[in-house]
C-alpha cells in the first residue's frame, strides 16, 4: 500500500472490499457489554465553546481565539481512537462514523452492540454555534469532513488482544476540498481574512496527511479479511426510532440531533426498547432534559462530565450479577453511554479507558457475568 502524490493511496491487489449486510449482523445472538458513543464537536460546547483536546490546530474558541499574535489553538487534535485499541482486550469493536453516511453509522452501532465486550464509536458532530456556520450547511460540512480526508471512516475489531483494521471508505486527503471545508466555518475565518495564512493552512493539511498515513499504515500492518468493509442496508426499511422525542432543545443544524436519531434507530433494530442510555453533562443532556420535560422514552441516566462510561459499565455489571443470581428474569438490557463536548478527550479519558478495559476483558473472562 503506497501513498499517491495527491494524498490518496493505492489499495493492495491482494485484498478486496467486503460488503457487510446489516440484516446479517442483526441475526447474531451475541450481546456486547456496553457501547460508548463519542460525539465530537471539537470543544467544550455546553459550557461556552472552550478549547479542548478535541479542538483542531488554529481553530478559534473562547479560550483560544484567533487573535493578532496567536492564531487560534496551538497544538494538535488528539487521535483518541487509536490510543484505545492496543490495551489488550479479549474482544471489542471500535470505529469512526459520520452522520452524513447514515447506513455506515447505523451499521457500526449494530455491529458494536452485537460484538462481545466493549464498543467505542467516535462520531464527528458539527456544531453551528461553535464552528460558526449557517444551520442549513450541516450536511455539506459533514460530508466534506470525510470527502476531504479530515475525518476518515474506518473500523477496528479486537480479538484476544489483536486489533484488525479496515477502511469503510477509501481515504483521499484532498487539499482543495480540505481548504473548502475549513473556509466554510467561522472558527477558521482568521486564517483567510484579512490575510490568507498559507503557512497555517498548510500545517493543517500536513497534519491531516500524516494522521491519515498512520491509519493507512495500521490498515496495512493489522489487516483483517479485507481492507475495505462497506455496510449495506436500505434506509427505507429501517424503523423510525422510538427512543427519543423530536421536541428536544438542540440547536437547528446541530450534528448531535442527527447522531442520536441514527444511534437510536440502530439500537431499536437490535434491542427494541430494552436499552438504557447514560448521558454525561453536555449539550445533548441539557437539551433533552430541560424544564422537567425529558425527551427520552426509554431509561436514561444523567451524571457527571467524566462518568458516562463508568456508569454504563456499572449498570451492565449490576444487571449481569442479578441475572446470575436468578434475581432478574428479563433479557439483559443493552447499555449505551453518550459523551462528547470535549469531555471524552480530557475530563473523562481515564474513566473511559478503565471502563473499556473492564468490559472488554474482565466482563468476558468472568463466568458470573457471562450472557446467559
Amino acid at each position: 500500500m503506497g501513498s499517491k502524490p495527491d494524498g490518496g493511496f493505492k489499495m493492495s491487489e491482494s485484498k478486496k472490499s467486503e460488503v457487510v449486510k446489516i440484516d446479517d449482523l442483526l441475526k447474531k445472538d451475541s450481546h456486547n457489554y456496553f457501547l460508548y458513543i463519542n460525539y465530537d464537536n471539537e470543544a467544550f460546547m455546553n459550557t461556552g465553546i472552550q478549547e479542548s483536546g478535541s479542538t483542531p490546530p488554529f481553530a478559534s474558541t473562547t479560550t483560544g481565539p484567533g487573535g493578532k499574535k496567536i492564531k487560534g489553538k496551538i497544538g494538535i487534535k488528539q487521535d483518541i481512537i487509536n490510543s484505545l485499541v492496543f490495551l489488550g482486550y479479549k474482544s471489542g469493536f471500535f470505529a469512526t462514523a459520520n452522520p452524513a453516511y447514515p447506513v455506515d453509522l447505523i451499521g457500526k452501532v449494530v455491529e458494536a452492540m452485537k460484538t462481545p465486550g466493549c464498543g467505542f464509536i467516535h462520531i464527528i458532530s458539527p456544531c453551528m454555534r461553535g464552528w460558526r456556520y449557517p444551520e442549513n450547511q450541516t450536511y455539506t460540512i459533514s460530508k466534506l469532513a470525510t470527502e476531504s480526508g479530515y475525518f476518515p471512516l474506518f473500523s477496528i475489531h479486537v480479538k484476544d488482544g489483536r486489533p484488525t483494521y479496515a477502511l469503510n471508505r477509501k481515504i483521499n486527503t484532498d487539499k482543495e476540498k480540505l481548504f473548502k471545508f475549513i473556509s466554510m466555518m467561522g472558527k477558521y475565518r482568521h486564517l483567510f481574512k484579512p490575510d490568507k495564512l498559507d503557512f497555517n493552512l498548510d500545517s493543517i493539511y500536513n497534519s491531516v496527511l500524516r494522521r491519515n498515513q498512520n491509519i493507512l499504515d495500521l490498515v496495512d500492518k493489522f489487516k483483517g479479511k479485507s481492507e475495505i468493509r462497506v455496510y449495506s442496508g436500505k434506509l427505507s426499511r429501517f424503523p423510525n426510532q422510538e427512543h427519543i422525542c423530536g421536541g428536544h432543545g438542540l440547536c437547528l443544524g446541530c450534528g448531535e440531533g442527527e447522531i442520536i436519531n441514527q444511534v437510536a434507530i440502530a439500537a431499536q433494530m437490535v434491542a427494541g426498547k430494552n436499552v438504557i442510555y447514560t448521558n454525561a453533562t453536555s449539550c445533548l443532556e441539557v437539551s433533552t432534559s430541560k424544564d422537567n420535560l425529558g425527551s427520552w422514552k426509554v431509561p436514561w441516566v444523567h451524571h457527571l462530565f467524566e462518568t458516562a462510561a463508568t456508569v454504563a459499565d456499572g449498570i451492565s455489571t449490576a444487571y449481569r450479577i442479578l441475572k446470575s443470581k436468578n434475581k432478574y428474569k428479563g433479557d439483559l438490557p443493552y447499555i449505551i453511554a453518550l459523551g462528547g463536548d470535549g469531555g471524552t478527550f480530557d475530563i473523562g479519558f481515564q474513566f473511559l479507558k478503565s471502563a473499556l478495559v473492564r468490559s472488554g476483558t474482565w466482563g468476558i473472562m468472568n463466568d458470573l457475568l457471562a450472557e446467559k
